[in-house]
C-alpha cells in the first residue's frame, strides 16, 4: 500500500509539473541540480533562506511571504533556482505551482477576454505557488502593463499566496507601480 501510494504521489507530482508552465528542461530539477559554485561570493545566507522556505513552506503559505531572487547577471540561474525550489516543495506538498514570465503574462493579459484566457489567468492568480519570472524585464512603461502587473502582485498579496519573483533588477529600481514593490518577500541576491 505504501509503495502504491508513493508511486501515485510521484505520478501526481509529474502531472502537476507538466501543468505548471515551467520550462521543460527544469521540470525535474531539484536542489541537488543547482550549482552554487557559479557565484563568486558567500551564498550561505541565500542557501539557508531557500532551505527555510522549502522546509517551512506551510508557514510561508500562511503568511503569504515569497522570495525575490535577484542577480544583475543574465543567465545566472535565477529561473533554474526558482524551479528547483518549486520542485522540492512539490515533492512534499500537494499544491498547484504555476510558472510564467512577465512578458508571457503581458501577452496573455492583452490577448483578450475569452473564457480560456480568463481561466488561465485565474489559474495563475490562484496558484498555491507562483514563479513570476523576469519581473522588470519589460522596458515599455505603458500604464496598462504596469496595471496588469500590479493586479497580479496585489491579488497574490491580498489573498496571502506566496510568489517567487526573479529579476535582473534590484527591487528598488524596478520600473513598475510603487504599490507592486511593497509586497511581502525575502530578498535574495545572487
Amino acid at each position: 500500500d505504501l509503495h502504491v501510494r508513493s508511486r501515485r504521489q510521484r505520478q501526481m507530482c509529474i502531472r502537476d509539473r507538466s501543468r505548471s508552465g515551467m520550462p521543460k528542461e527544469y521540470m525535474s530539477k531539484t536542489a541537488n541540480d543547482f550549482n552554487w559554485c557559479f557565484y563568486n561570493q558567500d551564498t550561505g545566507e541565500a542557501k539557508a533562506m531557500i532551505n527555510k522556505f522549502i522546509c517551512n513552506f506551510p508557514q510561508f503559505q500562511k503568511s503569504g511571504y515569497g522570495l525575490y531572487i535577484y542577480s544583475d547577471t543574465k543567465g545566472s540561474g535565477k529561473t533554474l533556482l526558482s524551479c528547483c525550489i518549486a520542485n522540492e516543495i512539490l515533492k512534499k506538498r500537494d499544491i498547484s505551482v504555476k510558472f510564467i514570465s512577465v512578458s508571457e503574462y503581458i501577452e496573455l493579459a492583452k490577448s483578450g477576454n475569452s473564457d480560456t484566457v480568463r481561466e488561465r489567468i485565474n489559474s495563475i492568480l490562484d496558484a498555491g505557488l507562483l514563479i513570476f519570472d523576469e519581473i522588470g524585464a519589460i522596458e515599455e512603461s505603458r500604464d496598462w502593463i504596469s496595471n496588469a502587473i500590479f493586479r497580479l502582485v496585489d491579488y497574490r498579496y491580498t489573498h496571502i499566496l506566496p510568489t517567487i519573483y526573479t529579476s535582473n533588477i534590484e527591487i528598488d529600481k524596478l520600473k513598475c507601480d510603487e504599490r507592486a514593490k511593497a509586497v511581502s518577500y525575502t530578498h535574495l541576491t545572487l
